[in-house]
C-alpha cells in the first residue's frame, strides 16, 4: 500500500509542477482560465496534503488501492492539461500573441476581436462534425459556395480532435494576424470578424436568416481572401507548423477534472481517517523480514560451488589470511544465489573444524543493532574457567583470549561504518592470529564497509551444466526418475535457461514441476512463467522482492523503469540518467546538486544495493541488471510499464493503467514459436487492449521493415501524451510511424537514430517547448536542423556524435540551459553565429569553439565570457589548420582573451599560430584543476610547465614539429593516459625520476619517425627474481606503439590481470613485426607476427613465466613465428599447463615435433588452425596411432608422391595429444604439403575444414572423419574423389549428430555415383537411413556432380535449406535430368549462384520450389534472363549483382511489386 500511496503522491507532485513558480497562473489569469487553474491547483494541493499525512502508516486495504489508482489517473489527466497550458504559454511568449488574455495589449477593439475569435471556435467545437459534413453534401459541385463550405469542414475538424497542426490551422492564423494590426483599423476588422463568425455559426445551425453581406465588398474580401491565400500557399510554406490554443476546451477539461477529483478525494480521505482511527497504535510499516538462517546444512550436495569453497577454505586456514590478526571476507550476491548454503558447507568442513577453536554463527538480517549482536555473540561463546563477570564486551574478550575464531555473520542488510567498528572492538583483543569473519550480504555497499581484503567473493548464477544437474535433482530426486522421464528434458532445459543459474529459482520451479511430470503441465509452466507468481516464503520472486521493498521510493521508480529495456541491456550512465530525467523521477532535494548529480547518486545507490552491476571490461563503463532482477523489474512495474517481445506478447497481462511501453523486435530472445508474422498480428490487436492515449513513454527496438512502420502508424495514432520517445533505428520518416508527431507537445526526452544518410530530421523539432533532452548520438541522416531550434528554451542536453548538428543551431544563445555545445562555428553566417551568442550559456558543461581565426580583436574574444562559466569543464579552442593567413600576434591576443574559469577540467587547443602558450596556462597558471590537456598542431616555442598541473590525468600531444625532447616531471603521479603522435622531430623521451607512472593506464606513441629512446627501456625478459619488485606500469591497461622504426628496445610490458590491450607494430628491426593483445568479456586474444630469426615466444616479448601469467588467454594467433616456449630463470624441465582454448599458427617454421610438444600442456584446447606451415608434413591423432599398433596393423605413411613412399619424417609429424580427443571441437588445415591421417578418434570434433591438403588412405576399420562432425568443408583435397570417406557420418545411433553443413570445392566426382545403400551392412543401419537427413547447408563448385546424383538430392529433400554453387566456370546450362534433381530439393529456402562465368540459363521449374525465399545471383555475366516459367510465389528477396549486362537487371525490374525486396 505504501508503494501505491507513494506513486499517487509522486504523480500529484508532477501535476503541480507547472503551477509552482506562478508563471502559468499569471499568464492564464483570464476570467475563463484563471479560476479553473486555481481550482485545479487547490484540489491537487489538497490531495498532496492528504497523501503526505499517510507517511509511516501501516495500511493494508485493497479497496483503497483501487481508489488510489483512480486518483493517480485523474492526477495524470491534471498533469496533461496543465502541461498543455504551459506549452501554449511558452508559444504565446515566442509568437508575441495574447491567446489566454481577456484583454489585448493593443486596446479594446482588439479585446472584442480576441473574445469573438474564441467564441466562434468554441461554438464550432460544440457542434457535431457531422453537421459540417451535411452542409458540404448540400452544396452542388458547381456551386460558387463550394470553397466556403469546404472551409467550414476544415475549420471544425480540429476542435473535435482537441488540437490540430498547422496543416489544419485555417482560422487562427489570419485572426492572429489581424489582431496585431494597428488599432486604427480595429473597428473595421471587428465588423468583418464578427460577421464571419456569425455566418460560420449560422451555417452550422442551418439558419438562413442571418445577414450575409454579400454586397459589402469592403468587408468580405479581407477575410475570405486571407483564408484562401493561406490554403493556396500552404504547400509552399516551409516554416514549422504551429499548434492552436483552445482556451474554452482547456477550461472545460480543467473543470471536469476538478469535478471528478472531489468525490474520489472524499472517499479516499474517509477511508484513510478510518484506517488511522483503527491503527493509531500500529508501528510504522516495514518490509517483510527475510527468514532466519542457522549453520545447519540444508542442501547436502554443494552444486557448482566447490571451487569457491576450496578457495575460501584454503585462504582462511593456511594461505594469505591465516597470518593476519583479523580478516573480514564478504560474500556478495543477490537473494537466492546460494550464499548461505556455501557458508554452511565451509562452516562444517573438516579443515575449518580443525583449524578454528571457536566458531559462531549469527543471522543478522535487516536489524543491525550493535547491542543486540554483541549480546548474541556473548551467548554463543562458551564460558571459560575463571571468567570474571562484566559487560558483554568484557566477557567476549575473555572467552576469545588467545583463541583463533571463525564468525559467520549471515545476511547483513545494512551497516553503518561507525556501528561496524563498535562491533569489532571486543573481537580484536584476543591476541591470536588468523581470526576470520565471513560476511554474507546482498549489498555491495555493505561489503565495502566491512571488508579487510582487496576484494569480495562475488557469487553469480551456477554454470549451465551444473545448474541443469541441480535443477533436475530438484525435480526428480534420483537418476532413475530422470531416466524414466527423459522426454521432459528438452522442456526442462528451456525452463532452466530462463532461471539464470539461480539455485532458489531451481527450487521454486522444481516444486511446480515435480508433482505433474507430463508435457502439458511443463509446457504451460514454461509459457506462463508460473514461477514468477509464486508467493511462498521460500520462492524466488518474494526473496528478490524483499530487496526491492527495502529501497526508498525514488530508487524503486528508477529501477522499475528499466523494465522497458531488453534483458542484459548495457546501460551507459549518461543514457540512464537522461532517461530518468525524461520520466521526471529525479528531483534535487536542496543543496547544490543538479538533477544529473541526483541521477548518478541514484545509479550508484542501485549498484551498492546489488540491482545493477558495473562492468568496465569492454571499454567504457556500463551497467547491467543482475540476471533474475530484470524479471523482478518486469513484475513490480507491471501496473504501469509494459515490455513486449516475441516470447511474451500472447501471454503478458496488459493492465489498463499502462503508461510506459517498449516493443523489442530485434533482440535475441526465445520466441516461444512466435514468428514475425504472428508478432505483427498480435501488435495489430494492441489497439483494443492498450489505452494508447495514456502512454507517456514509447521505446521501439528494431522494426525496420515497412510492415512494422504501418502497424505502428495505425497503433499510435492517439498517442498524444508521450513524454519519452526513443526510436534508435529509424528506416522510414518518423511521421510515417507517428502521424501525430508534430502534436507531441509534452515531450521531454527524444532519442532518434538512423543509418540512412538521406533521412531528414522532422521540421517540427523546434516546436517541442518542454523538451529537455534531444539524443541524436545514433543519427546518421541529414544534419540540417530547423532554423528556429533556439525556441527550445528548456533544452538541457543535445547529444550528438557529429559536430555538424551542434554547429547548425542558429541563435544558440537563447538556449540558456544547454549543457553541451561541442561545436560552435564562429561567424558561420552573418547573423546568429556571433561569438557573443555564448555569453548567456551559463549552464554549459562542454563547449567547442571553431573558426577562431575569424576573431581578430580582444574585445570580440572577451564577448564569449568564458571566464564566467563556472560549470564549464570541457573546452575546445580550434583554429583552422588550413587557413591561408596566420597572424601570430593577433592569435596570441585572442587566445589570451579566451581565458576560461578556474574550474575547467579538460582543455584542447588546436591549430593555434601564436608564439607561445597563454599566461593562464603557463607562468600564471589559472586552470590548476585541469585533468586533461590536448595540444594539436600548435606553433608554440614555449610550452606550459606541466609539472604545475598537479591533477593532470590525461595528456595528448599531436602534430607539433617543434618538439625534440619530452620531459616528464615527478609530479605526474596521477597521469592515467598519455598520447604522443605525429611528432616529426621528437627524438628522446627524458625521464627525470624513477617510478614515474604509478597510475598510468594508457600509453600511446604513434608516428614518431625519429624517436629512439624511451624511459625505462629494457628488454622484457629480465631476470625474474631480481626485478620482480620493479613495477614500472602497475596499472597499465592499454599500450600502443606504432610506426616508430628507430625504437630498438621497448619499456617492460606488465603481463598482469590489469592489461587489456597491446598493439605494437613498425618498430625496430630486432623487435617483432607486430603484436596484438586484447582482453574482453569473452576472453583474451594474442596475435604475434614474427620476423626472420625469431624462434621462440621469449623473442616476441613473452617468456614462459609471463605466458603462464596470461591465465585468461583464450586464443593465440602466431604469424611467421615459432610456437616454442623457452623456460627461463632455471625452470627448464618444470611441468606447466595453460588453459588456452584456441590456437592459430600460420607461415611458421615450427616443426610438427615442436608443435606437438607445445600442445601437450594445453588441456582445454578446443580450436586449432594450421596454415601453410612447411615443416609440418603429417597430422595424426595419438589415440588412433596407439589403437592401430595394438591391432597389429601395419601403419603406413600416406604418399603424397609415389617416390616419397619410403620416407618417414618424424620431425614433420604433428601428433595431436590424447587429451585433445575429448576437447578439440574445431580443426582447420590449410597446407599443400600436409597429409592428414584418420581423425576418427577426435570424439568432440564438430567442425572440420581441410584445404589443399591430402587425405591418407583409410581402412574398413578406420574412417578419416569422426562421426561427431556437424560441419565439414573440403576444398581441393587429394584423396577425396567420392563420398566414401563420409560413409560413417550417416551410420550413427543418434541422428542428432548428423552432418549439418558441408563445403566441397576442388574435389571433382565427389558426389559421383552416390548410393545411400552402399556400405550398409545390416538391417539396423538400413533403418537408420529412413531417419531424416540433417544436412542443411551445402556449398560446392561441382554443380554437375551434385545434380548428377539424384539419389542424393532426394535424400536431402527434407533437410537442405541453403544451397550455394560457387566458382563453376564450365557449366553453361542444366540438362533435363539435372533440373529434375533440382525439383527434389523441396525444403530449399536460399539458393545462390556465385562466379558461374559461363552459365546462360537458370534451371527450369524453379517455381516448384515453394519454400524458396532468397535467390542470389552474382558475377554471372552470361546469365541474361530468369526462367520463363517464373519464380516461386514464396520468394521474398531477389539479389542480382555484378552480372555486367543490362538484360538481367531489366528483367528483374519488371518483378518489382511482386517480390518484397529486389536488390540490383
Amino acid at each position: 500500500m505504501e508503494v501505491a500511496i507513494g506513486a499517487a503522491r509522486w504523480v500529484v507532485g508532477k501535476a503541480l509542477g507547472p503551477v509552482t513558480d506562478g508563471l502559468l497562473e499569471a499568464w492564464a489569469a483570464s476570467k475563463e482560465l484563471g479560476p479553473n487553474v486555481d481550482a485545479l491547483k487547490m484540489e491537487l494541493l489538497y490531495v498532496q496534503g492528504m497523501l503526505n499525512n499517510t507517511r509511516s502508516r501501516n495500511i493494508d486495504n485493497p479497496a483503497l488501492n483501487v481508489l488510489l489508482q483512480k486518483l493517480r489517473d485523474l492526477a495524470y489527466n491534471a498533469e496533461d492539461v496543465l502541461d498543455e497550458l504551459d506549452y501554449f504559454r511558452i508559444q504565446d511568449q515566442l509568437e508575441g500573441t495574447y491567446e489566454a488574455a481577456d484583454q489585448h495589449a493593443k486596446g479594446c477593439m482588439c479585446n472584442l476581436f480576441l473574445n469573438a475569435h474564441h467564441t466562434a471556435r468554441a461554438a464550432g467545437k460544440l457542434l457535431c462534425f457531422g453537421r459540417c459534413s451535411h452542409a458540404t453534401s448540400r452544396t452542388h459541385p458547381s456551386d460558387p459556395r463550394k470553397e466556403d463550405a469546404r472551409q467550414q469542414v476544415l475549420c471544425c475538424t480540429w476542435p473535435c480532435a482537441k488540437r490540430r497542426s498547422a496543416r489544419e490551422n485555417i482560422l487562427s492564423a489570419p485572426y492572429n494576424h489581424l489582431a496585431n494590426e494597428e488599432v486604427s483599423g480595429c473597428m473595421h476588422k471587428l465588423a468583418s470578424v464578427a460577421c464571419n463568425s456569425i455566418r460560420h455559426v449560422g451555417k452550422l445551425l442551418h439558419c438562413s436568416s442571418l445577414p450575409t453581406h454579400d454586397d459589402d465588398s469592403s468587408v468580405m474580401p479581407i477575410i475570405s481572401g486571407a483564408c484562401k491565400h493561406k490554403l493556396s500557399q500552404k504547400k509552399h510554406v516551409k516554416g514549422t507548423p504551429k499548434l492552436e490554443f483552445d482556451r474554452v476546451d482547456l477550461s472545460r477539461r480543467m473543470r471536469l477534472i476538478v469535478e471528478q477529483l472531489q468525490p474520489v478525494c472524499a472517499k479516499v480521505a474517509t477511508i484513510l481517517n478510518l484506517e488511522f482511527l483503527g491503527s493509531s497504535h500500529t508501528a510504522p510499516s516495514i518490509a517483510k523480514s527475510p527468514r532466519t538462517t542457522t549453520s545447519d546444512i540444508v542442501e547436502p550436495t554443494l552444486y557448482g560451488r566447490e571451487p569457491a569453497k576450496k578457495r575460501i577454505i584454503d585462504s582462511i586456514t593456511h594461505d594469505k589470511y591465516s597470518g593476519k590478526d583479523l580478516t573480514i571476507l564478504p560474500i556478495v550476491g543477490p537473494g537466492g544465489i546460494g550464499k548461505t548454503t556455501l557458508v554452511q558447507h565451509i562452516y562444517h568442513s573438516e579443515e575449518v573444524q580443525k583449524h578454528f577453536q571457536v566458531k559462531v554463527w549469527i543471522c543478522v538480517s535487516q536489524n543491525f543493532n550493535v547491542s543486540k549482536l554483541t549480546e548474541e555473540i556473548e551467548k554463543a561463546l562458551p564460558s571459560v574457567e575463571g571468567e570474571k563477570k562484566g559487560r558483554e564486551e568484557e566477557l567476549i574478550e575473555q572467552r576469545l583470549n588467545s583463541k583463533r575464531f571463525l564468525f559467520i555473520l549471515d545476511d547483513i542488510w545494512k551497516c553503518e561504518s561507525e556501528d561496524w567498528k563498535r562491533l569489532l572492538v571486543p573481537l580484536t583483543k584476543g591476541h591470536a592470529k588468523g581470526n576470520v569473519i565471513l560476511v554474507t550480504t546482498r549489498f555491495p555497499a555493505v561489503a565495502e564497509i566491512v571488508k579487510t581484503t582487496d576484494s569480495s567473493i562475488i557469487l553469480e548464477g551456477l554454470e549451465h551444466g551444473v545448474f541443469r544437474d541441480f535443477f533436475q535433482a530438484c525435480i526428480f530426486g534420483d537418476e532413475q526418475s530422470q531416466k524414466d522421464h527423459h522426454v521432459l528434458h528438452g522442456i526442462g532445459d528451456k525452463i532452466a535457461e530462463k532461471l539464470k543459474g539461480s539455485p532458489l529459482a531451481a527450487k521454486t520451479v522444481g516444486r511446480l514441476l515435480r508433482n505433474h511430470l507430463d508435457v502439458y503441465h511443463w509446457t504451460r509452466v514454461l509459457e506462463s512463467r508460473e514461477w514468477e507468481m509464486q508467493t511462498g516464503e521460500r520462492d524466488i520472486m518474494p526473496a528478490l522482492k524483499l530487496s526491492y521493498d527495502y529501497l526508498p521510493f525514488h530508487l524503486q521508480q528508477c529501477f522499475s523503469s528499466c523494465a522497458l529495456f531488453p534483458e542484459d541491456y548495457k546501460f551507459g550512465s549518461e543514457e540512464l540518467v537522461h532517461f530518468w530525467i525524461g520520466l521526471d523521477i529525479l528531483h534535487p532535494r536542496g543543496g547544490n546538486k543538479t538533477v544529473e548529480d541526483v541521477g548518478l547518486d541514484s545509479l550508484n545507490d542501485l549498484v551498492n544495493n546489488g540491482f545493477f552491476k558495473k562492468d568496465k571490461t569492454d571499454g567504457d563503463p556500463y551497467y547491467i541488471i543482475h540476471d533474475l532482477l530484470h524479471d523482478l523489474a518486469l513484475k513490480v512495474a507491471s501496473h504501469e510499464y509494459l515490455s513486449l517481445l516475441h516470447s511474451n506478447i500472447r501471454s503478458v497481462e496488459i493492465q489498463p493503467s499502462i503508461r510506459h511501453l517498449s516493443i523489442i523486435i530485434d533482440g535475441l530472445d526465445d520466441s516461444n514459436g512466435i514468428n514475425d508474422e504472428n508478432f505483427k498480428s498480435e501488435l495489430r490487436k494492441l489497439k483494443t487492449k492498450l489505452k494508447v492515449k495514456n502512454l507517456q513513454t514509447l521505446i521501439i527496438f528494431g522494426g525496420e521493415d515497412e510492415s512494422f512502420v504501418n502497424i505502428f502508424g495505425d497503433l499510435f495514432m492517439e498517442a498524444n501524451a508521450l513524454r519519452v520517445l526513443c526510436l534508435p533505428t529509424l528506416s522510414y520518416p518518423l511521421e510515417s510511424m507517428l502521424h501525430n508527431f508534430s502534436s507531441l507537445l509534452h515531450l521531454r526526452y527524444l532519442k532518434l537514430g538512423t543509418s540512412i544518410s538521406k533521412m531528414h530530421l522532422p521540421t517540427t523539432l523546434s516546436r517541442f517547448y518542454h523538451l529537455k533532452i534531444l539524443d541524436l548520438q545514433k543519427w546518421g541522416g541529414s544534419f540540417l536542423l530547423p532554423r528556429d531550434m533556439s525556441n527550445l528554451a528548456k533544452l538541457c542536453h543535445f547529444l550528438a556524435q557529429h559536430n555538424e548538428l551542434h554547429s547548425g543551431i542558429h541563435n544558440v544563445g537563447k538556449l540558456k540551459l544547454l549543457q553541451e555545445l561541442k561545436a560552435f562555428a564562429v561567424n558561420k553566417e552573418s547573423e546568429g553565429f556571433e561569438l557573443n551568442q555564448l555569453e548567456h550559456l551559463t549552464e554549459i558543461r562542454e563547449l567547442g569553439i571553431y573558426n577562431l581565426e575569424k576573431i581578430r580583436t580582444k574585445d570580440k574574444a572577451v564577448e564569449a565570457k568564458l571566464i564566467d562559466k563556472n560549470y564549464l569543464h570541457k573546452l575546445t579552442l580550434y583554429w583552422d589548420s588550413e587557413r591561408s593567413n596566420i597572424e601570430p600576434e593577433v592569435e596570441a591576443v585572442v587566445l589570451e582573451s579566451l581565458q576560461p574559469h578556474r574550474n575547467l577540467q579538460e582543455l584542447c587547443i588546436s591549430g593555434h599560430g601564436g608564439p607561445s602558450c597563454p599566461t593562464w596556462l603557463g607562468d600564471k597558471l589559472i586552470v590548476e584543476a585541469l585533468q586533461s590537456l590536448c595540444l594539436v598542431g600548435v606553433s608554440w616555442g614555449a610550452f606550459p610547465s606541466l609539472g604545475k598541473m598537479w591533477d593532470l590525468r590525461e595528456l595528448t600531444v599531436k602534430h607539433i614539429a617543434t618538439i625534440k625532447e619530452f620531459s616528464l616531471e615527478q609530479s605526474f603521479c596521477k597521469l592515467v593516459k598519455l598520447t604522443l603522435a605525429r611528432l616529426e622531430s621528437f627524438e628522446k623521451w627524458v625521464p627525470r625520476a624513477s617510478h614515474l607512472f604509478p597510475c598510468l593506464q594508457e600509453l600511446t606513441i604513434i608516428d614518431c619517425p625519429k624517436l629512439s629512446e624511451l624511459p625505462c627501456s629494457s628488454h622484457i625478459v629480465y631476470p625474474l627474481k631480481q626485478d620482480w619488485d620493479i613495477d614500472w606500469f602497475p596499472k597499465l591497461q592499454k599500450l600502443v606503439i606504432d610506426n616508430c622504426p628507430e625504437v630498438l628496445v621497448l619499456p617492460p610490458i606488465p603481463w598482469t590481470h590489469t592489461l587489456c590491450f597491446v598493439f605494437i607494430r613498425g618498430v625496430g628491426s630486432k623487435l617483432p613485426g607486430s603484436l596484438f593483445y586484447s582482453k574482453s568479456s569473452s576472453g583474451v586474444v594474442l596475435t604475434i607476427t614474427g620476423k626472420d630469426g625469431m624462434h621462440s615466444l621469449d623473442q616476441l616479448l613473452i617468456s614462459l613465466e609471463y605466458f603462464l601469467m596470461l591465465t585468461s588467454l583464450k586464443r593465440l594467433t602466431a604469424w611467421y613465428s615459432n610456437l616454442v616456449v623457452v623456460p627461463s630463470g632455471g625452470q627448464s624441465g618444470v611441468e606447466w599447463q595453460h588453459p588456452i582454448e584456441g590456437i592459430s599458427i600460420s607461415y611458421s617454421g615450427s616443426s610438427g615435433k615442436d608443435l606437438t610438444q607445445f600442445l601437450y600442456p594445453l588441456p582445454k584446447l578446443s580450436q586449432l588452425v594450421i596454415s601453410f606451415c612447411k615443416n609440418i608434413t603429417q597430422l595424426a591423432v595419438e589415440v588412433d596411432m596407439q589403437q592401430m599398433k595394438a591391432e597389429d596393423e601395419q601403419h603406413q605413411i600416406a604418399e603424397v608422391e609415389e617416390e616419397e613412399a619410403n620416407t618417414v619424417d618424424d620431425d614433420g609429424l604433428l601428433l595431436l595429444p590424447a587429451h585433445l580427443s575429448n576437447s578439440l571441437q574445431a580443426l582447420t588445415i590449410h597446407s599443400t604439403c600436409l597429409v592428414v591421417h584418420s581423425l576418427e578418434a577426435l570424439q568432440a570434433l564438430t567442425t572440420l575444414a581441410l584445404n589443399y591438403c591430402s587425405l591418407a588412405s583409410f581402412s574398413y576399420f578406420h574412417h578419416p572423419f569422426p562421426p561427431s562432425l556437424l560441419c565439414l568443408q573440403l576444398e581441393s583435397v587429394k584423396g577425396v574423389q567420392t563420398t566414401e570417406p563420409l560413409s560413417n557420418l550417416t551410420s550413427l545411433t543418434d541422428y542428432a549428430y548428423l552432418l549439418s553443413s558441408l563445403e566441397v570445392d576442388g574435389s571433382p566426382n565427389f558426389f559421383g555415383g552416390w548410393d545411400p545403400m552402399r556400405g550398409i551392412r545390416d538391417e539396423q543401419h538400413k533403418i537408420l537411413l529412413s531417419w531424416p537427413a540433417k544436412l542443411q547447408n551445402l556449398r560446392t563448385d561441382d554443380m554437375e556432380g551434385f545434380l548428377g546424383a539424384p539419389a542424393l538430392c532426394s535424400f536431402l529433400s527434407s533437410s537442405l535449406t541453403n544451397l550455394s554453387f560457387n566458382g563453376n566456370y564450365e557449366m553453361t546450362r542444366f540438362t533435363k535430368e539435372q533440373e529434375d534433381a533440382f525439383h527434389c530439393l523441396t525444403s530449399l529456402q536460399e539458393l545462390r549462384f556465385w562466379y558461374c562465368g559461363k552459365l546462360e540459363h537458370l534451371p527450369a521449374g524453379l517455381s516448384k520450389l515453394t519454400n524458396l525465399k532468397i535467390l542470389q545471383i552474382s558475377f554471372c555475366p552470361a546469365l541474361r534472363s530468369l526462367p520463363k516459367d517464373g519464380l516461386p510465389s514464396s520468394l521474398l528477396e531477389l539479389d542480382v549483382r555484378a552480372c555486367f549486362n543490362k538484360e538481367l537487371p531489366e528483367h528483374c525490374r519488371r518483378l518489382m511489386g511482386t517480390i518484397t525486396k529486389i536488390i540490383l
